[in-house]
């Protein structure tokens, strides 16, 4: 497996997950006592090392099968991963300002981020797809009169 694909199926096994949101809630709770250098320390350290552990020990190929493996493949692109991010760092503010509104908005984009399956797509026509050129089986006679046989729509 590329490291790139593994960089991004490790973020849906389960002891990844268990550590991001056990550090994000540690963290937070740490955040709204304000004990603001160890709860960086936990929001940081715990994922790298939670990340570490999975990259090095886990079934990645066999994880890349699931469901779950083969959403967070094709709809976790660097986009989903910075609002995740943001959602995130969003999270940490509002426990920072003992915020429940920021805590709960960080949690909505976070939320967001997993979401991207959801998200309209760029460039996607709406309905049939139309091909430019004359339709197949057309003759040169039904093409006369049209610049180099493309019809003027």
């Amino acid at each position: 497996m590329r490291l790139a694909d593994g960089a991004v199926i490790h973020q849906v096994h389960v002891a990844k997950l268990g550590a991001d949101i056990g550090a994000a809630a540690v963290s937070n709770v740490l955040l709204w006592r304000e004990r603001p250098a160890a709860a960086m320390a936990v929001r940081l350290l715990v994922p790298v090392a939670a990340s570490g552990a999975v990259l090095a020990l886990a079934d990645l190929d066999g994880l890349s099968r699931t469901r779950r493996g083969r959403y967070v493949l094709a709809h976790m692109p660097p986009s989903a991963q910075a609002v995740r991010l943001v959602g995130d760092a969003l999270m940490g503010l509002g426990a920072y300002r003992r915020s429940a509104s920021l805590l709960l908005a960080g949690g909505m984009v976070i939320c967001a981020g997993w979401s991207h399956g959801l998200w309209p797509r760029r460039g996607v026509q709406a309905g049939p797809a139309r091909v430019a050129g004359p339709a197949v089986g057309s003759s040169a006679a039904d093409l006369s009169g049209t610049a180099a046989g493309y019809s003027e729509r």
